[in-house]
């Protein structure tokens, strides 16, 4: 199973890592659970422009074997030690669909999906492994219909990433999509009937996801990323990729004095992603008869300056970063920087607590 709403637990201590590997960055972060306790061991960021000869701030796609370079890199630059190792699988890799069916038995349930996922795949379901897990969302119809949630991942992938784990002479080596990774340490400590929105902005494309009764009932992908503030910024302001996003690091959203223009770039260029966002909200709530009042934003686009109060502003609903190292046990040496930090690790983290929590 390459991930679900159904989680694993592990006594003792042992210690596993969660790769996320983006098309800016690949992100790891080493936990360790010792008996009642989850410490954060090691974590790091190693961005990828430099493997392409790329400026600073550029998204890139490497090839399998400079990817496996990176990642090796970024192990002994971070300290990696654990051979339990979780990758995530990046949402666009992934078709995700809920589907209505009668109720039926677990046992029926199985043989229903492939035949179902059929009237819902782009491809054959041969090229996929499928995922599904009912949402129980169907208070109208409890007694005679599911709602089941099938998610596939297109084999082409799972047998990049296990020649990525070959090759890194991984020992235990497993799998998640992104999006329920990342959703697994963003409404922890959220009340469960509380429906959730969870935002990732990455480089390159975004995920929005909807929780609620602790299970994700839908994913959908929004082909705009952080890359876009920097792209724009450079074409408008007539400056390099690599000045463009030290700008949108540094000022973002709340803009520079030097750059008057910086501010309604940085604006203009996001307003795709949280236009999207917000039909998406609206589908949500209708769909499914509830309100959503919050959204959780992870990933490096919600580290930008700002972007807190903008999307606030936007969406009219209530803007939460995530906080993924908030139940972990951390080292003194990492407080005063992880802290800061630590929307980027969202999906690492969760991918290395998949088999604790």
């Amino acid at each position: 199973m390459f991930g679900n709403n159904i989680q694993k637990n592990t006594n003792g201590t042992e210690s596993f890592v969660g790769v996320d590997i983006g098309t800016y960055a690949i992100k790891v972060v080493q936990v360790r659970h010792d008996n009642d306790q989850i410490h954060l061991e090691t974590y790091g960021e190693l961005e990828m422009a430099a493997y392409d000869s790329l400026s600073h701030g550029s998204v890139t796609n490497l090839g399998e074997k400079k990817t496996v370079q990176a990642i090796r890199d970024l192990f002994t630059a971070a300290k990696v030690t654990a051979t339990n190792v979780v990758f995530s699988i990046p949402i666009t890799s992934c078709f995700i669909s809920d589907i209505d069916i009668p109720k039926v038995s677990d046992e029926e349930l199985r043989s229903i999906i492939p035949i179902e996922a059929r009237k819902y795949l782009p491809i054959p379901v041969s090229e996929v492994k499928i995922n599904y897990w009912r949402t129980e969302v169907n208070p109208k119809n409890v007694d005679t219909k599911d709602n089941v949630i099938i998610a596939a991942v297109k084999n082409d992938t799972l047998e990049l990433y296990k020649r990525y784990g070959n090759a890194l002479g991984i020992k235990n080596i497993s799998f998640e999509i992104e999006s329920l990774s990342g959703s697994r340490v963003s409404v922890k400590g959220f009340e469960k009937s509380e429906p959730l929105l969870y935002l990732d902005i990455g480089g390159k494309v975004s995920s929005i996801t909807f929780i609620h009764e602790g299970i994700v009932k839908a994913t959908n992908v929004i082909q705009n990323g952080s890359y876009e503030n920097t792209s724009q910024t450079a074409k408008v302001l007539g400056i390099g990729i690599d000045v463009a996003e030290e700008a949108k690091r540094l000022f973002g959203y709340l803009g520079d004095e030097s750059s008057p223009h910086l501010s309604e770039v940085m604006g203009l260029s996001s307003y795709p992603l949280f236009d999207e966002l917000s039909h998406l909200s609206l589908k949500y709530e209708r769909q499914y008869n509830v309100n959503i009042n919050k959204i959780i934003l992870s990933g490096g686009g919600s580290l930008i300056p700002g972007v807190k109060d903008f999307a606030g502003e936007f969406l009219k609903k209530e803007i939460l970063l995530a906080e993924p190292f908030k139940n972990l046990v951390l080292p003194e040496n990492f407080k005063k920087i992880a802290i800061d930090i630590e929307q980027k690790y969202t999906v690492a983290t969760g991918l290395a607590l998949k088999n604790i929590i």
